[in-house]
């Protein structure tokens, strides 16, 4: 989102429909979104923190929301594209907990679920039986094709090269800084 063009279309109140457009309609009037109050920009000529961080959080809202979607719940998404893209020694429940930040009895249940959806499989190793390694059944790698973060994706590639590129690094800032915050909590 370009907050220049924000800023000059929208010093007051403005909401973000949920196809991604911006609408000065408020939410009662009927868009769909949240409606973000757009400070007036500071003397550099940029967007307010708060207002960044309304507009992320509100895509953050949507994206999980499109997640909804072939009978599976958005975290369940995340772990099947964990699973999928893992290497080998990374396909355990404790990967895969550290990875999504959560505990390992809640990426256990987690398993168990897309387990009894027949989309993970067990397979022991033999080198160490204490470790068993998720892998996705073919019904998940089918149904990966179908991945609603494909959407996502797809609007980000429709970005130029050089605003992906920032954007990539930008976000992993953000990324960095929330991590370095929950850790030292």
């Amino acid at each position: 989102m370009d907050f220049a063009k924000v800023r000059g279309v929208a010093a007051g109140r403005m909401s973000v429909r949920n196809n991604g457009t911006l609408d000065r309609t408020p939410i009662g009037a009927g868009a769909i979104g949240a409606t973000m109050d757009f400070a007036e920009p500071d003397h550099a000529g940029a967007a307010s923190p708060q207002a960044i961080a309304d507009v992320m959080l509100q895509i953050s809202h949507i994206a999980d929301s499109l997640g909804y979607t072939h009978g599976l719940k958005p975290s369940q998404w995340t772990a099947l594209r964990y699973f999928a893209g893992a290497n080998n020694s990374q396909r355990t429940v404790s990967a895969f907990a550290d990875f999504h930040a959560t505990t390992r009895g809640a990426a256990s249940q987690m398993v168990e679920v897309l387990v009894g959806k027949d989309l993970l499989v067990r397979v022991p190793v033999p080198e160490d039986r204490r470790v068993t390694q998720l892998h996705p059944t073919p019904k998940a790698l089918e149904l990966l094709r179908h991945d609603p973060l494909n959407d996502f994706a797809g609007i980000i590639a429709a970005l130029p090269g050089d605003e992906q590129y920032k954007l990539a690094e930008t976000l992993t800032s953000l990324l960095r800084g929330l991590l370095e915050k929950r850790q030292s909590v």
